[in-house]
């Protein structure tokens, strides 16, 4: 393809990965399978909540993402 057909296939590219990623998986409802809660304290010294307690239940209905790293 030349380059000007990527850029007018990207965008139904998206729109068909968005429709197709929106599906209902899940015919039980949401928080049927819900993981239990955990609390972890706040390592980020740029942060506005350093050194205190973080847990998911503080970001309910906003977007959160959590990394959990490990060095051996």
């Amino acid at each position: 393809m030349k380059r000007y057909g990527w850029a007018k296939l990207l965008p139904a590219l998206a729109l068909a990965l968005l429709t197709t990623a929106c599906g209902d998986d899940d015919p039980a409802g949401p928080g049927t399978q819900a993981v239990p809660d955990f609390l972890r304290v706040d390592v980020n010294p740029f942060s506005a909540t350093y050194g205190d307690p973080v847990s998911p239940r503080d970001y309910l209905q906003v977007v959160s993402a959590w990394y959990f790293g490990h060095a051996t």
